[in-house]
């Protein structure tokens, strides 16, 4: 009797468990939840940061941070914001395997208040999220001699988080 039901539950839980480990880390095409945009390029770290800095001050963005010593490139938002570059905080760091690219961008509330949403490949073109995705992707392909690739982390920060707390969590 109790060899069935094990045999039932590991029929239920078998193809989750499967479907789980067979998700890439990360994928050639954005899918479905997607926040990281990783940029993979044999270009100097003093290059693309350089040509990030060029790219996204030529569009608007307010540069927050620049760090050549460790590989870190941040922006920040304004409230009230203008224009969508001011919605949103991008952050391009250096890692072993490239550049590991993140956005969040803001809604605005009452009274100049602001709430950040993680920028994620999910809904349709027009929503603010997949916008601000695809905003993130064209700044990635910025970077000189660039393969993208697409890969989704926890995001440590929801609708009920101050917006000064969102802005300082990396993920």
């Amino acid at each position: 009797m109790w060899r069935a039901g094990l045999s039932f539950l590991l029929a239920l839980l078998l193809p989750a468990l499967t479907a789980a480990a067979q998700q890439p880390e990360t994928a050639l095409a954005p899918f479905s939840r997607a926040n990281v945009v990783l940029v993979q390029t044999t270009a100097p770290s003093d290059s693309v940061l350089r040509i990030l800095r060029h790219y996204l001050t030529e569009r608007g963005f307010l540069l927050d941070s620049i760090d050549a010593g460790q590989g870190l490139l941040t922006t920040t938002v304004a409230v009230p914001a203008r224009t969508l570059a001011q919605q949103m905080k991008i952050r391009a760091c250096q890692t072993p395997a490239g550049w590991r690219l993140t956005a969040l961008y803001t809604i605005e509330g009452p009274l100049n208040s602001a709430t950040g949403f993680p920028a994620q490949y999910l809904g349709l073109e027009s929503a603010p999220n997949k916008t601000a995705f695809r905003t993130l992707e064209d700044v990635a392909r910025a970077v000189p001699r660039g393969t993208l690739r697409y890969s989704r982390a926890k995001v440590r920060f929801g609708v009920l988080t101050r917006l000064e707390d969102a802005i300082r969590m990396p993920w």
